[in-house]
């Protein structure tokens, strides 16, 4: 049984799919499986992660018969996942170099918490970076564990699924899914956060959060916004 799984639900990012796995398959450290779900991507996405799978057998490939939307995608991984820890990670975005070693050394000395919360950076098509404005509520954390109630500043950093990895056991017995709709990140993270009863912090950038010139779900402004 792998230390993570991580799910990368892939639509229309071609593109980006390489490095993204690339990042995550070149990894110091090794125990990890990928459980890559193509979402009926128009595009090269689904052939681009069979050919990644035919090298590397820690990589499994869902094809899903109908688009379903990137929350249900996740959902359609998890079953497959066998690992530990849960990291959703999109496809448009990377690990930095030495990430999931620092992530299991710190679940390691936190001993297996719920959930970790660890940093990330913002990149941009130009080559910029940026690091997440509140980089300090994780390093005020400290060294020991916590809950919300304890140390709700937690509650302050952007709410979405992926600067965390989720203990596989604890998400299964909370029974926790993704809602249908657009915006998936919140109705999930916020009752995972409230329910667990072990956080722990991790304040290093473990990923590169590309900001992309359209079609970003967070850069949109539609009547979707009613989800």
């Amino acid at each position: 049984m792998p230390r993570f799984s991580v799910i990368v639900p892939c639509y229309r990012v071609q593109a980006y799919l390489g490095e993204c796995l690339d990042s995550v398959l070149t990894q110091s450290y090794r125990d990890l499986e990928v459980i890559a779900v193509d979402d009926r991507s128009p595009d090269d996405s689904g052939a681009i992660l069979d050919e990644y799978a035919a090298r590397d057998p820690r990589v499994k490939v869902l094809h899903l018969p109908e688009n379903v939307g990137l929350g249900r995608a996740r959902n359609a991984g998890m079953p497959h996942a066998t690992g530990d820890y849960l990291f959703f990670l999109d496809s448009d975005d990377t690990l930095t170099p030495g990430a999931l070693a620092a992530i299991a050394d710190r679940l390691a000395e936190s001993g297996d918490p719920d959930v970790l919360v660890f940093d990330y950076a913002r990149t941009y098509w130009w080559g910029g970076t940026r690091r997440n404005a509140l980089a300090e509520v994780l390093a005020e954390a400290g060294p020991d564990t916590f809950t919300a109630a304890g140390y709700p500043r937690i509650l302050d950093l952007l709410m979405v699924v992926w600067n965390k990895v989720y203990r596989r056991e604890f998400v299964a017995a909370e029974g926790f899914a993704f809602p249908p709709g657009y915006y998936e990140d919140t109705p999930w993270t916020f009752p995972v956060m409230l329910s667990a009863g072990r956080i722990a912090a991790l304040d290093r950038i473990c990923l590169n959060y590309r900001q992309r010139r359209q079609g970003s779900i967070l850069s949109t402004t539609s009547r979707k916004h009613f989800d």
